[in-house]
């Protein structure tokens, strides 16, 4: 399935101007947010590739969480990778003979729209090269409600 924002972005920037410098906040919404929350009401789980380490945002990450969606849809988001490193991620990507993208040969940590990503700038903040340092997520793993 390929999930797609409602505007293309020419479109975004002649109704909002260009978001991603001005309000990436809102331009992850309307890009990414909205358009994955909208295709996991079709669904009842949801598996991501989220792990303790990337984040501050991430570190009590459960591998099973029943989450509320904004629409108020419930769904089980597994991360079944949470307590892996990055040395374990390139270990299997490597056992297994995984494609990857060729960023990461580049000195990229973490990979995600192509103005908001830019090489690491501190060694040991793995997303310090995302969004310009204005901001430490997208929103995806932000706005729903780990259901208690």
């Amino acid at each position: 399935m390929n999930v797609l924002p409602k505007q293309t972005v020419a479109q975004q920037e002649s109704q909002f101007g260009i978001l991603y410098r001005e309000e990436p906040a809102k331009c992850c919404q309307l890009r990414k947010v909205e358009p994955l929350f909208e295709a996991l009401r079709s669904f009842d789980v949801w598996v991501t590739g989220l792990r303790r380490e990337q984040s501050p945002t991430r570190k009590n990450l459960r591998k099973a969480e029943d989450h509320r969606l904004p629409s108020g849809k419930s769904v089980l988001k597994i991360s079944p990778i949470a307590d892996w490193n990055w040395a374990n991620v390139w270990e299997y990507t490597a056992g297994n003979s995984l494609e990857y993208l060729p960023q990461y040969d580049r000195g990229y940590a973490s990979i995600g729209c192509e103005p908001c990503t830019a090489l690491p700038n501190d060694p040991n903040n793995l997303r310090s090269g995302r969004w310009g340092g204005k901001k430490l997520e997208c929103g995806i793993h932000t706005f729903s409600e780990r259901a208690l």
